[in-house]
Formats: C-alpha cells, structure tokens, sequence
C-alpha cells in the first residue's frame, strides 16, 4: 500500500500520475501495486540505492511515464472533441 500525505496524493492525482486498481489501492498509473510501491521507494530522494537499483527506477519510471502520457493525450482529444461538437 502506498503510504502518501494528502498532499502528495491531491498533487499526483492532478498530474495524472495516481490511479486506483481493482483492490483499491492507489497506484501510480501504469504500474502495478507492488511496482508502484517499488517506484514510490525508490523515488526518495534521500535515498542512496545501488547502480542495479538506480536501473530498475529508470525501468519503472519509463513505464510509469509513458502511462500517464497516454491518459494525458487522451484527456486532450476528449477536451478538443467535445469543444468542437458545440
């Protein structure tokens, strides 16, 4: 379970970077929980990781990233098409 402060959720859910599975776990979109809770550990910025470690963020991320991308993209088209059916 990721363990987020009001905050960080509100920010990620605005960022489109925050979904919920079909447990109701809060995830980062793209992932799944237990990715998600891998990537939200390995996201601390105090934290010093091994080289193996740091690969497996980039791996998470990528993924993680190129997720929230496509919901970004198709919250656009969805926005440009209904502006234009009025």
């Amino acid at each position: 379970m990721l363990r987020l402060t009001e905050g960080e959720k509100h920010y990620l859910l605005e960022m489109r970077a925050l979904s919920t599975d079909a447990e109701g776990n809060d995830i980062f979109v793209g992932l799944t929980s237990d990715e998600s809770e891998r990537y939200h550990f390995l996201s601390n910025p105090l934290r010093h990781g091994a080289p193996e470690e740091n690969e497996e963020y980039l791996a998470l991320n990528q993924k993680h990233e190129l997720a929230r991308h496509q919901v970004l993209a198709a919250e656009h088209i969805k926005r440009t098409e209904s502006s234009t059916q009025h």
